[in-house]
Parts: C-alpha cells; sequence; structure tokens
C-alpha cells in the first residue's frame, strides 16, 4: 500500500491507495480532526481494495485555523458554516478524483462528516454506497436563545437533509453508533433512519449500534462499515 500526500481540487489532501484498487473511499472527517486521524481510524479497508481519500475541512488540519469553538456565542453557526464548506469541498475533490483515478466511488463520513455526507446525499451526491459513523442528518439542537444570523444555517435548521429523502436517490446507507455517545445521541441518528425509512428500498437502509461505545469510531464498526462497502460493490 502506497500513501501519497497530494492537491486536489487546490486542497491537502491525503491518499492510501492499494496496489490494485477496486474503489475509491471519500472520507470526511468530524470537527476537531484532520485527514491523518480520520484515515486512521479505517483499519484493513485499504488491505481489501478500497482506495482512502481525505483532505481537511476548512479551519482544519494544514489549512487556516483554528476550528469553531465551544466558548464562540456564534459556535453553532460556525460548526455549520465549516459542514456547508465542507460539502462545497467535497463535491470539487470528489469530481477531481473519479477523473484522475477513474474508480468508482465510495463516501463515509464520521461525526460532522457523517452530517456532511448526508448534505451531499440529498442533494444528489451519487456514491457506491455511503457509511455515517457516530452522526446523523439532523444539526445538533440549539442553545437557548441562541439566534441564527446566517440564513444558509438558517435553512439546515429549516430542512435539514433527513427531512429530504427523496433526493438521496436509495443509495445504500449504514449508520453505526454507540449506545453512549453524548455528542451525537443514538436517539438523533434513530430518528434519521426513521425520517429516511419510507424514501428507502428494502435492504438500502441499515444501522448498526455498538453497545457501551462513545462518541468513537471503534474498530467494530470500521469491520461493519467494510463489510456493508463490499456488499454493494461494483456488480452489486
Amino acid at each position: 500500500m502506497r500513501e501519497e500526500r497530494l492537491r486536489l481540487a487546490g486542497l491537502p489532501a491525503l491518499l492510501k491507495r492499494p496496489e490494485n484498487p477496486k474503489g475509491l473511499l471519500l472520507v470526511l472527517h468530524g470537527l476537531q480532526g484532520s485527514k491523518e486521524h480520520i484515515l486512521g481510524l479505517l483499519p484493513g479497508y485499504a488491505e481489501r481494495g478500497f482506495a482512502l481519500l481525505a483532505f481537511d475541512a476548512p479551519r482544519h488540519g494544514e489549512r487556516e485555523g483554528p476550528p469553531p469553538s465551544a466558548k464562540s456565542p456564534r459556535y453553532v453557526e460556525e460548526v455549520y458554516q465549516v459542514a456547508l464548506g465542507f460539502k462545497e469541498e467535497a463535491l470539487r475533490v470528489a469530481e477531481e478524483a473519479e477523473r484522475r483515478f477513474g474508480l468508482p466511488l465510495y463516501l463515509a463520513g464520521g461525526s460532522l462528516g457523517a452530517f456532511v455526507a448526508h448534505l451531499l446525499l440529498s442533494q444528489g451526491f451519487r456514491p457506491r454506497a455511503a457509511l455515517a459513523f457516530i452522526g446523523s442528518g439532523f444539526p445538533m439542537k440549539l442553545p437557548k436563545g441562541q439566534v441564527l444570523e446566517d440564513p444558509r444555517v438558517q435553512a439546515l435548521y429549516e430542512a435539514p437533509p433527513a427531512l429530504r429523502g427523496a433526493g438521496y436517490g436509495g443509495v445504500p446507507l449504514l449508520h453505526l453508533h454507540g449506545t453512549k455517545d453524548l455528542i451525537v445521541p443514538l436517539e438523533r441518528m434513530e430518528k434519521t433512519v426513521e425520517a429516511l425509512r419510507p424514501h428507502y428500498p428494502e435492504g438500502r437502509l441499515a444501522r448498526f449500534v455498538e453497545e457501551g461505545a462513545g462518541h468513537t469510531i471503534t474498530p467494530l464498526m470500521a469491520r461493519v462499515g467494510l463489510a456493508f462497502l463490499e456488499a454493494w460493490g461494483e456488480g452489486a
């Protein structure tokens, strides 16, 4: 396996590529995360033939920061401004990666990256299959008295991705979560699946819940996610 640092759509990216890849998995990291961290949580994927590609979100990693801080009075708004920028960049990165590598495209996101994955799917992005680790298709609850100033963020609260299920096009989607997640409560993931279910054919929308797991992508979640991608691989 080769590890390569490159630029795609003008952004710093990290590619882990096996000798004969069968697919390209675009991986979106979470708040306070980085491309290096998220790829380190997915062992075995490259060995099973998936090239892994990640890039740093706005205000993260190699890019000018810092990430949004919970001490900021506009924290929630800043988080979703990052998410919206991340989504737009993911579209450009995916387009260039498909041209450059010519591989079937898959999608995975962790925490905030999972919300961005939902944004992408709800707006017509069409990977072969997608994984949403420790995240949901609904934004976090606004603090009491919080007023949103950015109309783009306000729109996310008025029409969350999970309520736009018709836009997902039935892309195979697996949610992976823990029962002890205090950052994105399990109930928010379950609400997402419930909202999407009427728009999905049987077998294409799934959930996996790990007992006792918190807000982290565990080795078990990673293995289950890999099996799901393989099940929906080329020719499935």
